[in-house]
């Protein structure tokens, strides 16, 4: 789980230890099939890591890119309060490991090292989108 965070941007710098903090807060779902994990335009509280199975990213009904295991999606909710830019849409039965918005907010409030590092890489994006 560890080597599968540090591949997602927000967490990459991160220590171990303070990736064991984030494992800890990380809860499992399952979705069937052609399952709407959210629509575009939903309100973003949760990041989604794909432990098993596909996903297609869509936007007006048109594949952007299919995810499949280890890869991540809707990690942007964590830390703004924008709505989802995409609809996620199963394409096989999967299993997704979870991280709520609230959850995040409770690491960066209680973890100054993780609210620095993560900080960091969101001004480092908002730079780079600009």
């Amino acid at each position: 789980m560890i080597e599968i965070l540090k591949s997602i941007p927000f967490f990459t710098e991160l220590s171990d230890e303070d990736l064991q903090k984030i494992v800890e807060k990380i809860q499992m779902q399952y979705f069937p099939e052609n399952h709407i994990i959210f629509n575009e335009g939903d309100e973003g509280d949760i990041m989604y890591v794909i432990k098993r199975g596909e996903v297609q990213v869509l936007r007006d009904n048109t594949i952007l890119a299919l995810l499949k295991d280890g890869q991540f999606f809707g990690e942007m909710a964590l830390v703004s309060d924008e709505t989802r830019n995409a609809t996620i849409k199963s394409v096989s039965d999967v299993e997704l490991l979870t991280l709520s918005k609230d959850d995040f907010k409770y690491l960066m409030e209680t973890n100054s090292s993780i609210a620095s590092i993560v900080s960091y890489e969101v001004v480092k994006r908002a730079n780079a989108i600009s």
